[in-house]
């Protein structure tokens, strides 16, 4: 059976000189969802109020230039989880639609990892 909640997502950064608009429709695709039940049940602690997702992604214009994206997750008004990762070759030269599987990448482990967390009997909330 499907949970709907919600959730609130936040995107800054810049890429490259593209519009910021352009960005977020990138990082909009790349989102992931939790997605096994040990996921859910992680996100279903945090879910009430609906928790806010900060994506930040940045590379500095030019071809080839380093970069790097971060997702921070905040419920009650506390950070709950953050990753932060460099951005694949590909999307190091390419438009700001080649982010997209490194979102993909970013999202699956921030919710691993705060399903392992609470496995292993960490709080929802720090």
């Amino acid at each position: 059976m499907t949970v709907y909640k919600g959730i609130r997502l936040h995107v800054d950064g810049m890429y490259g000189g593209y519009p910021h608009s352009v960005l977020r429709d990138a990082v909009l695709q790349g989102v992931a969802c939790p997605s096994d039940e040990a996921e859910r049940h992680a996100f279903g602690l945090i879910a009430t109020p609906p928790p806010h997702l900060r994506i930040s992604v940045t590379r500095p214009i030019g071809q080839g230039q380093q970069g790097a994206i971060s997702a921070r997750l905040f419920s009650q008004g506390h950070l709950v989880i953050g990753e932060r990762m460099s951005l694949s070759p590909l999307a190091r030269s390419q438009s700001p639609f080649s982010v997209t599987s490194d979102i993909n990448l970013l999202m699956a482990r921030l919710w691993s990892d705060l399903a392992e967390r609470i496995s292993h009997g960490g709080p929802a909330i720090p």
